[in-house]
């Protein structure tokens, strides 16, 4: 990881298990945060594929991996939870293993963004 970045990992979470949903949420949730000023946001990988499979490689449903300068952080976190607070439900959004669900409060915002920064700066 470059010390000028950072990447966050998010998975888009069907409860009902539907992965074509998942999937299609995902889509529309990297939609909203490509129009962030991040650095890119894109399927995440789901490692390497079983043996015996064609691909070497497979992909995450409902999994992005978003690269991002700190500066960004917390404008793209208020991306994410005014998604978050438009969809069902059932539908949850992991971001480094905490999930969420619905109306998410600007102190769960500002604790992620404070833990991200906490982070990076350990890394330097």
């Amino acid at each position: 990881m470059d010390m000028d970045t950072l990447t966050l990992d998010m998975r888009v979470i069907s409860t009902d298990r539907d992965a074509e949903r998942a999937g299609e949420r995902a889509r529309q949730l990297r939609t909203a945060i490509l129009a962030t000023d991040v650095d890119e946001a894109r399927p995440a990988s789901g490692g390497p594929a079983p043996a015996g499979a064609k691909s070497g490689e497979v992909l995450a449903v409902g999994a992005l991996a978003v690269t991002l300068a700190p500066v960004v952080l917390e404008s793209l976190m208020g991306v994410v939870a005014s998604w978050l607070s438009r969809q069902p439900d059932d539908i949850e959004l992991e971001i480094d293993g905490q999930r969420f669900r619905g109306h998410v409060t600007k102190a769960q915002r500002d604790e992620l963004v404070a833990a991200y920064l906490r982070r990076l700066d350990a890394g330097r």
